[in-house]
């Protein structure tokens, strides 16, 4: 390291930090704030940070689960890279299950349902649901706050992790709503926006002309960002949560499918239609987008896939789709298969699976293909700085290891 760095200092400080540390992952990016206090300096800026993370791949997200959060190695690799790994309860009765929720500018934000923290003026998904931001590139974590309580609601769930533009902060909407004994919502849903790091609320009118369609879920998957939106698809169209203005709006859709999911394909939002039989996948991207023009791009036939082994069509499996890229796509085809094909349907191989020890762990321990991604950054939250204070008290059942 010090040849290196005495090769460096002949360089202009400009073209080091804008053409080197500016390519360099970020972990390295951190190994060379702690070599020189100016790279340090200029590595930490919000415009460095900014370009740095732009340049980052944006890769797919894996849930294995009671073991972690995975993401793809590399797009077209078939190999996954540990970022989160639950940890074992110490009381071997003991079940902690961390539920992803959200990604957004390399954070991630997620909940567990253990006993850990508890807060009687907050709301939660259950008395022991503790939510959680990190940021696994820095290895920072720090426990989140939901909404405070208001009558006549008892849950609260997340729905979208956004930054907002003018304010540069980040922001948790959040849907509250109200359940009886039987799980059935008794009470008309609200939504709110929290900044991260605040306990003051705003509410979010749902339009009078959505009163029909059911609230958003976080479970039915993430949104999409495209021209400072967050995009959803339940039901028959599309919901728009414009970041800016913080309202909701609608957009149509092309028709023919009952199952549809979003996703960004280069700069164009798209949508992937399956069919009732779920054999058939048909790639649309929105061509005109104030116009709300849909177009076809192709179809993915999972019968004519030449797959090894061949595909198992005895029962019905809802694929999964993630674009790795314009010409690549992962699906998820049943418990235990995830392929990696292109655009033509081109068998490319299959994203690796772990070995196990017994039928039981195949069956708890399966990896599932989330619609979320990760797009690495250094960005840091206030949030951060007051966790490390408080470290003792608020350890997650999880550990970092990306």
């Amino acid at each position: 390291m010090p040849d290196a760095v005495t090769v460096l200092e002949d360089l202009p400080e400009w073209l080091v930090v804008d053409e080197i540390l500016l390519r360099l992952p970020p972990k390295d990016v951190l190994r060379c704030r702690a070599v020189r206090k100016s790279w340090r300096a200029a590595t930490s800026t919000d415009k460095f940070i900014l370009n740095h993370h732009r340049r980052q791949p944006s890769l797919p997200i894996f849930h294995r689960h009671n073991e972690g959060i995975f993401r793809l190695v590399a797009a077209g690799d078939h190999k996954i890279q540990q970022v989160l790994e639950y940890l074992t309860p110490t009381d071997p009765t003991a079940h902690i299950g961390v539920m992803h929720h959200a990604a957004c500018d390399g954070l991630l934000l997620v909940s567990t349902n253990g006993p850990l923290i508890k807060h009687a003026t907050f709301y939660s998904s259950n008395p022991a649901t503790t939510f959680y931001i990190c940021n696994p590139a820095t290895r920072k974590c720090a426990p989140l706050l939901p909404p405070p309580r208001r009558p006549g609601f008892n849950k609260a769930t997340v729905v979208a992790f956004y930054r907002h533009q003018a304010s540069g902060e980040h922001r948790v909407l959040w849907l509250i709503n109200n359940h009886d004994a039987s799980g059935a919502v008794v009470h008309p849903p609200g939504y709110f926006v929290l900044p991260v790091g605040s306990d003051q609320p705003r509410c979010v009118q749902w339009p009078t002309h959505l009163a029909n369609f059911r609230a958003i879920q976080t479970h039915e998957g993430p949104p999409v960002h495209h021209r400072g939106g967050l995009h959803w698809a339940p039901g028959l169209g599309i919901k728009v949560f414009d970041t800016d203005t913080e309202t909701f709006r609608q957009m149509s859709r092309p028709a023919q499918f009952h199952m549809v999911s979003l996703h960004h394909l280069g700069g164009d939002l798209a949508l992937c239609g399956t069919s009732l039989e779920c054999v058939t996948l048909d790639v649309w991207a929105l061509q005109d987008y104030d116009a709300e023009i849909w177009g076809f791009l192709y179809r993915i036939d999972l019968r004519v896939v030449v797959a090894s082994p061949p595909l198992d069509f005895g029962s019905i499996h809802v694929p999964w789709m993630a674009l790795v890229n314009g010409r690549e796509l992962l699906i998820q085809h049943g418990r235990y298969r995830i392929l990696h094909c292109d655009i033509e349907g081109l068998y490319l191989g299959e994203v690796e699976i772990k070995q196990y020890e017994n039928s039981w762990d195949m069956f708890t321990k399966y990896l599932s293909l989330t619609r979320h991604r990760l797009q690495e950054s250094l960005i840091s939250l206030p949030l951060f700085e007051m966790q490390e204070e408080d470290a003792v008290h608020h350890k997650p059942p999880f550990t970092i290891v990306l």
